[in-house]
């Protein structure tokens, strides 16, 4: 018997909800569960989903279901819309057709640390809205120990990361990190503190090493934080431990502390607001940098909105 379009329309609500639950709960199992499915029926409804839509809607990641920016976007689209559900999932039409082929069309969760936001992704974001309407993206702050986990379980796609460059981030397997930009970051303190005078040689012999800097107080981004471990290893190197008087996360709040001369800090120059007259920074013997690069799940490399947005930051980078 023919299906009524009144069936048609229930059935593909049914397959979106499985859609939603995979979202929600992470595996098929649990899902289905939630759903009073079985694990094969609730794979199938998703099945049936990818072909009316024509997307690629799931991926594996170890022992879960990664949705993909495609099931996303089609989940954000449609949810809210449950009456209009034939126009969301049927074919596009001949004016359509053309739009969809020159525009990407999906939802990309980005993950980037502060200064990433500050100096380049928030610009690649408001540029891609403009010459990409199709494409929507979710953005979530946060440094690198917590980005790259959240990408491996699928919390989000993509993700501007950072390492220090003489200690390597540490490998997820399944996941491709792109690019490698180098950010030096400076010491900075008062233009009349004494060790300014120290460094006019560029960090020739006269520069001051970690036996001078390791008499002053310092201001860190805070215990269990990359750049804070990097602190404690640019000191550690030398057998020296960095008196750290403040823990502040935000670089501008570390520019104000070293201005009232209250402390020194490590600041990367990516993102870093001009510094105050009163500023200066320091030429070191052994200056630090940090690689920067995008990371995405190696198995959605390919994917149209992951690869358009990683492209677009890569060249933010450069």
């Amino acid at each position: 018997m023919k299906q009524s379009s009144t069936e048609a329309v229930v059935d593909e609500l049914a397959c979106l909800r499985a859609l939603q639950a995979v979202r929600a709960h992470g595996t098929v199992t649990a899902a289905a569960g939630v759903l009073h499915l079985s694990p094969s029926a609730l794979s199938q409804q998703i099945k049936r989903l990818e072909r009316a839509s024509g997307r690629t809607l799931t991926v594996a990641s170890g022992r879960r279901v990664v949705l993909t920016p495609s099931a996303h976007a089609l989940l954000e689209a449609a949810l809210p819309l449950a009456d209009q559900l034939d126009r969301v999932l049927t074919d596009p039409g001949p004016g359509e057709v053309g739009r969809q082929q020159a525009q990407v069309v999906g939802h990309v969760r980005v993950a980037a640390f502060t200064t990433a936001l500050r100096a380049h992704v928030v610009s690649v974001l408001a540029g891609l809205r403009r010459t990409q309407p199709g494409l929507t993206w979710s953005l979530l702050e946060v440094d690198p120990d917590r980005a790259l986990p959240a990408l491996t379980a699928g919390a989000v796609d993509v993700a501007v990361v950072h390492h220090w460059r003489d200690r390597p981030a540490p490998v997820h397997l399944g996941l491709t990190i792109s690019g490698a930009h180098h950010d030096p970051a400076d010491v900075v303190c008062r233009r009349d503190d004494p060790l300014a005078g120290t460094s006019s040689n560029a960090g020739g012999d006269d520069s001051p090493g970690v036996e001078q800097l390791a008499t002053r107080g310092w201001v860190s981004t805070g215990t269990g934080t990359v750049c804070h471990d990097w602190l404690l290893h640019m000191f550690a190197r030398h057998h020296r431990r960095p008196d750290i008087v403040a823990e502040v996360p935000d670089f501008t709040l570390h520019l104000e502390l070293v201005r009232h001369g209250l402390a020194l800090a490590l600041v990367p120059r990516m993102g870093r607001p001009p510094l105050h007259e009163e500023l200066t920074t320091l030429a070191l013997r052994d200056a630090p940098a940090r690689v920067v690069g995008v990371a995405t799940r190696s198995n959605q490399d390919d994917d149209p909105a992951i690869s358009l947005l990683r492209a677009a930051l890569l060249r933010a980078l450069d």
